[in-house]
């Protein structure tokens, strides 16, 4: 049905503006009066969905509802849930470490392996440096040979060096009393830095029992027998696919046992002389990863998963979804995981909020950095530190110095786990933005093993793709989205958000959002002050109305490299006790620091023009001025503004300018501002 009909079946119908326009159905429009004056719009967008909009204040709820119980709406396609697909990331969990040292038994970096999920596996690699510090990568790491010193000593004394393709084997070849090593990089890759340490040795290598492992071998003969004293490939004729001379040990061989297959296996002088067994020819080859086996799916798998089922065959049966069902008898009373002790649970849905300028992405990066180090935060002890991931929708150009004040002022070690998304992304309706970022996540994960304990949405305006935040509907369909993330990555999620234009009413937006999280953060700042508090307004498992005071303190961050002569400047969070106690003004339709700051613009401008004034020629007058736009900077800073500000902050500036001069402490000319008692005076020439 078009535009046209729905209009003209509502009564009243015409067109104003290029839309059709007809009175609104509601019976309760007009105090029950009805809509004498059509004041309904009615419009059909490019996929199909009518929208209305009453002028009258009907909510959408209503006019959908009394539309649709006129079957007045039209069918639209069902379309599947473009999230249906999205499946939890496997669990990761360390299991052991391979320290891989140089001839001095220092250790140059370390190996660990992980398990993934139920039965998978993964590796990663850590390089050490000379303070014993650990990064997640080789980098300029050298490169060395496993058990490098024992491998030394078996060479001197003209010793067999046993090389078998993994460290759990090795490790079991030197429970036997034997010289053993390997490369760090598994069966498809054969280092070329460790080759030099086989010059003049006598070398067995032990392939394990798959085509790779045979294939691993004759890339180890093949770099080393141009420098070996001799060399033996020896079959141990083990019968499971992959097996190696750990299942050997395993299933009873000995030292004996090894010697005899060594002695009874030829010498070889060229890597044609491996020979795969006759048992493995049939075997389909397992592909090798070069630095790590994971078993992650590949990108493009990822991306197919992803990707929305197609409809489904009306014959097909659906899967069912098995629900458990337990006695209240046997569920047991089980304790709190928290994050932050007393402030975020672990695995919890958490929304922080507050009017615009009061600093909200700054105190998430605070949380963000004291989860990813395990610093305590606000006197609370942070009791699960782990990864954080960020989803920065605003604000891009800033959150560099943001980040690089944080750390200047908590000392953090470079290296912390906190990963930046820097785009805006449509997380409630977009499906093509939501399986790029989980596919970008799980490239992470791959490449780092890194295991998230919390992810944080900053802001929800800017992830809600152009939605209607005061639609119960299209704010739990963000719900849902959400939900589904902390799925994926198994993890809190915590979303920031702006309080409405009554500030008293809470979160901006439908309800739908306060009823969905665990906790709500309430953010405040005190009126032209760089200070604040934070109360814990909701708490499903805890205790509510704490309050945690702030202040902002200044960081210089003096970027290197930029040919910049003055100090530039950040902010950063720090604790406050003072400021607890203090009562942050809660404006009925106003929002502390949201333009109203006449004494922080003066504060600003004074500040700048001491720093940076210099003496300018304006009118035959020398004034000791700064350029108008270096007020603004400093002004847009200490108000905390984002890109999501720039309307408030906007109309912060005019006030400012025009209060600067009505009160004659200051004028402005030319792009240049100044004070009145900080100019002179003097004859023109």
């Amino acid at each position: 049905m078009q535009a046209e009909q729905i209009a003209k079946s509502l009564g009243n119908a015409k067109r104003a503006n290029g839309q059709w326009v007809a009175s609104c159905p509601v019976p309760s429009h007009g105090k029950g009066n009805g809509d004498k004056n059509p004041s309904l719009s009615v419009h059909i967008d490019d996929e199909g969905k009518p929208l209305f909009h009453c002028h009258g204040g009907c909510t959408q709820e209503s006019v959908f509802q009394t539309i649709r119980d006129r079957n007045l709406l039209p069918e639209l396609e069902e379309r599947p849930d473009p999230l249906a697909n999205i499946k939890p990331l496997p669990k990761i969990e360390f299991q052991q470490e391979w320290q891989y040292q140089d001839e001095d038994r220092v250790t140059v970096f370390v190996k660990h392996r992980l398990r993934v999920g139920e039965s998978g596996k993964t590796y990663r690699l850590y390089k050490v440096d000379s303070d014993g510090k650990r990064y997640p990568t080789l980098g300029d790491a050298r490169i060395v040979p496993y058990k490098l010193p024992d491998l030394l000593d078996a060479k001197t004394a003209g010793r067999i060096i046993y090389l078998a393709e993994g460290e759990k084997a090795v490790d079991a070849l030197m429970s036997l009393g034997v010289a053993a090593t390997t490369a760090h990089s598994g069966a498809g890759h054969w280092p070329e830095a460790i080759t030099e340490y086989f010059a003049g040795a006598n070398v067995v290598i032990l392939p394990d029992n798959d085509l790779s492992g045979w294939s691993y071998a004759r890339k180890a003969a093949e770099a080393i027998l141009p420098i070996a004293k001799a060399v033996k490939v020896v079959d141990l004729g083990l019968q499971g696919q992959g097996d190696d001379a750990y299942e050997f040990i395993e299933a009873g061989g000995g030292r004996a046992e090894l010697a005899a297959l060594v002695k009874a296996a030829p010498k070889i002088t060229s890597v044609d002389d491996v020979t795969i067994p006759e048992r493995l020819q049939g075997m389909q080859q397992i592909p090798p990863s070069v630095d790590m086996v994971a078993t992650v799916a590949p990108a493009e798998d990822i991306a197919k998963e992803f990707a929305p089922d197609p409809p489904k065959q009306a014959d097909k049966p659906k899967p069912v979804k098995t629900i458990k069902i337990e006695h209240w008898d046997s569920i047991q009373d089980e304790p709190v995981e928290w994050l932050i002790e007393g402030v975020l649970v672990a695995g919890s849905f958490s929304a922080l909020y507050g009017p615009p300028g009061s600093f909200k992405s700054f105190v998430a990066l605070d949380i963000a950095e004291a989860i990813a180090t395990g610093r305590s935060w606000m006197g609370r002890e942070v009791t699960k530190s782990g990864a954080v991931l960020m989803l920065c929708g605003e604000g891009f150009g800033g959150v560099g110095a943001r980040i690089k004040a944080i750390k200047i002022h908590h000392q953090t070690e470079d290296g912390a786990p906190i990963y930046v998304v820097r785009h805006q992304l449509n997380l409630r309706s977009s499906a093509e933005d939501f399986n790029a970022l989980m596919l970008a996540v799980v490239q992470l994960v791959e490449e780092t093993g890194v295991q998230f304990r919390l992810a944080i949405v900053d802001t929800l305006a800017r992830a809600f793709g152009g939605g209607n935040e005061n639609d119960s509907g299209e704010m739990m369909g963000f719900v849902v989205s959400m939900g589904k993330i902390q799925e994926f990555l198994n993890c809190a999620l915590m979303v920031l958000h702006h309080s409405g234009k009554n500030v008293q009413l809470g979160m901006r937006g439908s309800s739908s959002l306060l009823g969905a999280v665990d906790t709500e953060l309430e953010l405040l700042r005190f009126e032209d002050q760089l200070k604040g508090v934070l109360t814990i307004t909701k708490m499903k498992d805890g205790e509510q109305g704490t309050r945690f005071g702030f202040e902002m303190v200044e960081v210089d961050i003096k970027p290197a490299g930029l040919g910049l002569s003055e100090p530039v400047i950040s902010l950063a969070v720090q604790a406050s006790d003072s400021a607890v106690n203090e009562q942050p003004k809660k404006a009925g339709k106003s929002n502390a620091g949201s333009g109203k700051n006449q004494r922080l613009a003066m504060q600003c401008l004074e500040k700048m023009v001491k720093e940076q004034g210099s003496a300018k020629y304006i009118e035959g007058l020398q004034r000791h001025a700064i350029k108008l736009e270096v007020w603004r900077q400093e002004l847009w800073s200490k108000m905390g503004c984002t890109d999501e500000d720039k309307a408030s902050f906007k109309m912060a500036w005019k006030r400012a300018r025009n209060d600067l001069q009505k009160s004659g402490e200051g004028d402005i000319r030319d792009d240049y501002v100044w004070l009145q008692h900080k100019s002179t005076n003097f004859d023109a020439v």
